[in-house]
């Protein structure tokens, strides 16, 4: 009873935290659709949409790996650890920044954004991932909730500080808000590394092969996630126009409360499926699975009642034509939460990834399929029909 308890008041207060952190970008979006025009944030969001395509081949698979070995502590958990780690923390800006550089001397305009601004988003992913993949997954996983909450809170205030400084006060627009991902993930970075020391451990050529086989199979499967959660909006700016682009953005934005609350608990259960023996289900994953099952259904409803009542009194009117098209991306959650629950079962609980990608590759095919037979003629809601 206490260990359950215990993993009770964790879960709470990890996704309580962990929603916060995930959801300032909604919190300050009123201030951000004020600032800018639909053009202009269907800019910012193909901007962030090709970022998280980047970070999702280079650093996101490292998260699962990450999870398992620190709920695990096998003997060899400190040394995958550090592998990952070393890559989060050294590597990854250290490619970044020659990367941005070739981009800045190269690159030019795309998609309406200059190869400047290009740059300083790349630069900006170098740093990203130590905070999000590497020292959240490993506070988490071991239940430290006091550096769970240092890690989450600085980064909400780097985040939504960064926002607002740079887009709403100073009205740097598309410009401002890739600094504010540069300036936040340094930021964030830093506290990362303070936060989350590596372990002692010798990183040897068998621990860099395992890494690698347990996460590059990974790879399409995040990358079919991507193309899940933000193909559509690259996708829709070769058929349409950047206006229609934002309202498809703003209305993603608003169904990723749902995905929000849905994925937070997913996390906050997750060390419970890495634990996980087999035959499965045990008492391990009994209770997160009715959980999820109960989510996965009422949240999103919640959410769009909600948009429903108050979202008229909280958002610019030019973005009002997106709640329609909200709803309809809200019927997807409900799918997409069941999904997770065998997910986690194949990747955390078995160990094996190799499959992993299926079922979002297959998501990801109608998703592009149907944004170019009917994005250019429907332009947002068509999308969202397609998503």
């Amino acid at each position: 009873m206490s260990r359950l308890g215990k993993t009770g008041r964790a879960a709470v207060a990890v996704l309580l935290l962990a929603g916060l952190q995930r959801g300032v970008s909604l919190l300050i979006l009123p201030f951000i659709t004020l600032a800018m025009s639909p053009a202009e944030y269907g800019a910012a969001s193909i901007l962030t949409a090709s970022a998280l395509l980047l970070v999702a081949v280079v650093a996101a698979p490292l998260e699962q790996l990450v999870f398992r070995a620190s709920a695990r502590e096998d003997e060899d958990a400190p040394a995958l650890i550090r592998t990952a780690g070393a890559y989060c923390y050294i590597g990854l800006p250290a490619i970044a920044g020659l990367s941005a550089v070739v981009v800045a001397l190269v690159q030019p305009e795309l998609f309406g954004i200059s190869g400047r601004i290009w740059a300083i988003e790349v630069l900006a992913i170098g740093f990203q991932p130590a905070d999000t993949y590497f020292a959240l997954p490993c506070v988490r996983a071991r239940q430290d909730l006091r550096k769970f909450v240092w890690l989450a809170l600085t980064s909400v205030v780097f985040t939504a500080g960064s926002k607002l400084i740079f887009i709403v006060i100073l009205e740097l627009g598309v410009l401002g808000w890739a600094i504010s991902d540069l300036s936040s993930g340094v930021l964030s970075a830093l506290i990362a590394i303070l936060a989350v020391r590596l372990p002692r451990a010798r990183i040897t050529w068998g621990r860099v092969r395992y890494v690698l086989n347990f996460s590059l199979p990974l790879i399409p499967h995040r990358a079919s996630f991507w193309a899940l959660l933000s193909l559509s909006r690259p996708a829709m700016a070769t058929v349409t126009t950047l206006t229609q682009v934002g309202l498809l953005s703003f209305g993603l934005n608003l169904a990723s409360v749902a995905s929000m609350i849905v994925t937070e608990i997913q996390q906050a259960v997750l060390p419970r499926y890495s634990r996980e023996r087999f035959p499965a289900p045990t008492d391990e994953t009994k209770t997160p699975v009715r959980i999820q099952l109960v989510v996965a259904v009422a949240v999103p409803a919640i959410v769009g009642a909600g948009i429903a009542i108050a979202g008229q009194w909280v958002f610019a009117a030019s973005y009002w034509q997106s709640f329609a098209l909200t709803g309809i991306l809200l019927c997807g959650q409900a799918a997409w939460g069941l999904y997770l629950i065998p997910m986690n079962y194949l990747v955390q609980a078995a160990g094996r990834p190799k499959f992993s990608a299926l079922a979002s590759m297959s998501g990801a095919a109608v998703i592009m399929l149907g944004i170019f037979t009917v994005g250019g003629r429907f332009g947002a809601l068509g999308a969202a029909f397609a998503t």
